[in-house]
């Protein structure tokens, strides 16, 4: 979108302005010391190192804002929030095939219940509720429980939820809601998403957007 080039731009002259500035006060620390001005030498080289920091800082936010909060949330994140093996879920699976879904249901939910943390239960349950059990509402919830947290497991099931959450809030007529969603998760920190997977939940939040406008001009 133009509002999205124009954030570009604006970054990319505030990048150029910051290392031109930096160029500058090299080059005045440069002419005090040849005119053995200590004092003016000093102050043009701590200005120098600030407008360099503020370069990087920008420069950082603009082209590796994704690796950054990557390895952000791989820092803070506690050993027991790292990527783990999955839980036992073979039971559960063959239940579902065996169109056993109130029992699968019933496992999952003892599962859950033991292990809160594990995001691809709260996953297998939301599509449980989705599809056999023709319960939209109820996956909704079940996803908003889990979003809600305020610490989450490194896994890729994390952004399988969120797009699929999206997905059933738009099919329910609710795509204000979707967009809210999706603009919290990509604020919001600690959510473990890698850069890969904001890029498909910006992408789905483009989209909603997109579907948004065009509704709003047909009525």
């Amino acid at each position: 979108m133009w509002l999205d080039r124009l954030k570009q731009y604006l970054g990319l002259g505030c990048l150029v302005f910051l290392a031109v500035m930096t160029f500058r006060s090299f080059g005045m620390t440069a002419a005090a010391m040849q005119r053995n001005d200590r004092l003016g030498a000093v102050l043009a080289l701590l200005a120098a190192l600030l407008w360099a920091a503020a370069a990087g800082v920008t420069f950082v936010l603009l082209y590796l804002r994704g690796i950054a909060e990557d390895m952000i949330d791989t820092l803070l994140a506690p050993r027991r929030f790292r990527e783990r093996p999955a839980p036992l879920i073979t039971p559960v699976e063959v239940m579902i095939r065996e169109e056993r879904f109130e029992a699968a249901r019933e496992r999952l939910e003892a599962m859950l219940e033991a292990d809160p943390d594990v995001p691809l239960l709260w996953l297998m349950r939301f599509d449980l509720l989705r599809g056999p059990l023709h319960s939209p509402e109820e996956a909704m919830r079940t996803a908003e429980r889990y979003f809600v947290r305020p610490d989450r497991l490194r896994s890729n099931d994390n952004a399988k939820l969120a797009l699929r959450y999206a997905e059933l809030t738009r099919e329910l007529g609710r795509q204000n809601e979707a967009i809210r969603f999706l603009t919290a998760e990509l604020r919001r920190r600690g959510t473990r998403y890698s850069r890969a997977e904001r890029a498909l939940l910006a992408n789905m939040l483009e989209a909603l957007k997109k579907n948004d406008l065009r509704r709003m001009h047909l009525e």
